[in-house]
This record gives C-alpha cells, structure tokens and sequence, in this order.
C-alpha cells in the first residue's frame, strides 16, 4: 500500500505542535513523532491478544493521567491516551474497552514497502528544519540521524520519559466507526 501523503506544512506543523506540547524532548522523540506520522502504528505485533495484554497491564501500572488525550500527529494518525480507557468495578466492561481499542489499532495498521528508504529520505528533508526548532547537542542528534541511517524506530528518549511518562497508542483517526464505538464504550 502506499504511504499516506504529508506535506511539508503539515510537517512542519506537526514538529512545532511537538515541541509546544512536549517542550522537554531530544531529537530522537522529533524522530519518533514523525515517523509515526508517516506510518502509524504499522510496526506493531499484529497479534490481538498479545496487543489486549500489553494495553491491559500498562493500563494498571500507570501512575497518572497522559495528557493530552488526542494529540493529533499529521493528516491520519492520531496518539490516543491510554488514559481515554475508563475504567471501573466491571471487569468485562473494562476488557471490552480494552479489546476495542485494539481493534481499532490492527484496523490502523497498514503495510508499507520500503519504509526505511522513504523514512530516511523525509527525515534528511527536514533536518535542517527540526535543528532550526530544537537546539540540542550534536551528539544527541547524530543518534536520531544514526537510527534514521538503520531505518530503526526507537523509543521516546529518556528526558522525555522523566517529563511526561508516555502512554497510548497510535489509531488511524479516519476510521470513524472505530472512534465512535470506542467513545460510546468509554462514557
């Protein structure tokens, strides 16, 4: 399939809304956040069960809320907060909203060709961009460059992690049915 399309506007947009929202990061999570953009959540374990337990059991070790809920990355893809997930004394109730939301994630994925190459081309596109909007050390981004370079998607880097303790999941937010089925689970 082909790779949804995203201008340089809606990158660049993309970019500045990163760092006002999440204004602690390293070009690494600069890194993530386009890529996810791009592709979504393409790279994940497409196993239905496996994606229910691992929602499940950071759902129960979250400490606090994730904000923000929606955060809407480039044209198709959004971050839902796992924190949209309500959760109550109704343990089936709590599973289907849980089984739910994965659903809607394997509905997200996608599968793309030539990733790495298409990455990399769009990352050495707006390098000199992000730089520009996020001073930081060389060191730091010749590690995003250098994961860009091996087409490897990383985690959010460790300054980020100490600031805002991430946790969702990326849902392709043109898929209407899915959204409005998972916002009647979760009133």
């Amino acid at each position: 399939m082909k790779i949804y399309p995203i201008n340089s506007k809606e990158i660049i947009k993309l970019i500045d809304d990163e760092i006002d929202l999440h204004p602690k990061l390293e070009p690494v999570d600069l890194y993530k956040v386009l890529y996810q953009a791009l592709y979504g959540p393409f790279h994940i374990v497409r196993d239905f069960k496996q994606l229910v337990t691992s929602i499940s059991s950071e759902l129960w070790m979250m400490k606090s809320v994730y904000l923000p809920i929606f955060q809407k990355i480039g044209p198709c893809y959004t971050r839902i907060s796992l924190s949209a997930i309500k959760l109550d004394s109704d343990h089936e109730m709590n599973l289907a909203r849980v089984e739910c939301l994965a659903r809607w994630i394997l509905d997200s994925c996608v599968l793309y060709e030539d990733v790495r190459h298409h990455f990399l081309e769009r990352w050495r596109e707006n390098l000199d961009m992000m730089r520009q909007k996020l001073p930081s050390t060389s060191s730091a981004w010749d590690r995003a460059n250098e994961l860009a370079e091996l087409g490897q998607l990383p985690s959010h880097s460790r300054v980020f992690h100490q600031h805002y303790q991430p946790h969702y999941r990326l849902v392709d937010s043109k898929l209407t049915a899915n959204f409005d089925r998972f916002m009647e689970l979760n009133k």
